[in-house]
């Protein structure tokens, strides 16, 4: 594995009440200040993918450090969605395109230029996506990356989804046949 993208935070968890809001970025300051510390030992690199702009200054200068780590580290990237949502990511990948197609700097668009507007830009599209909780929807995740992606669902909690619990979802997923639209 040479990917993993985990979703964090949406773009709708800006509804939850202050005080559960709060305490998620509270855990976002603490793993990305564990996540610095331990990058080079462990051979991870950590992205992470969403409008960050809604963040505290601080908590976006501890994003731009931790990228700024990440570009000495080798290894599995994990990538975060934080703040994101995937429709948001299509239309701002959409007005991106648009803005520089109408200063010249964009010809006509097919599916690879499109996908570098996004914010997976050359990351692969993922394989396999886990859901847990017991949810059979994709909670506007990865909507464009996701379209040959194989899913799936488990009743397992994330804070319980162990080791274990993934090795079951590989195994499901290996016996699966992908044929990315064709017979």
């Amino acid at each position: 594995m040479e990917y993993l993208t985990v979703y964090a935070f949406s773009t709708e968890n800006w509804k939850r009440s202050a005080d559960e809001v709060g305490a998620i970025m509270g855990l976002l300051e603490k793993y990305l200040y564990e996540a610095i510390e331990d990058m080079e030992k462990e051979h991870t690199r950590l992205f992470l993918m969403g409008d960050l702009g809604r963040l505290s200054p601080a908590l976006r200068e501890l994003s731009k450090r931790a990228l700024k780590t990440a570009e000495t580290v080798r290894g599995l990237q994990v990538n975060v969605c934080f703040n994101y949502g995937g429709r948001d990511e299509i239309l701002r990948a959409a007005r991106r395109y648009a803005e520089d197609y109408a200063a010249g700097r964009a010809g006509e668009i097919d599916e690879a230029g499109f996908s570098k507007y996004l914010y997976s830009a050359d990351i692969p599209d993922p394989d396999l996506i886990i859901r847990p909780s017991g949810e059979i929807r994709t909670s506007n995740f990865l909507l464009w990356q996701s379209a040959y992606s194989e899913y799936y669902f488990t009743d397992t909690l994330w804070p319980d989804f162990d080791e274990r619990e993934l090795d079951k979802a590989l195994v499901e997923y290996g016996r699966r046949s992908r044929r990315f639209g064709g017979v």
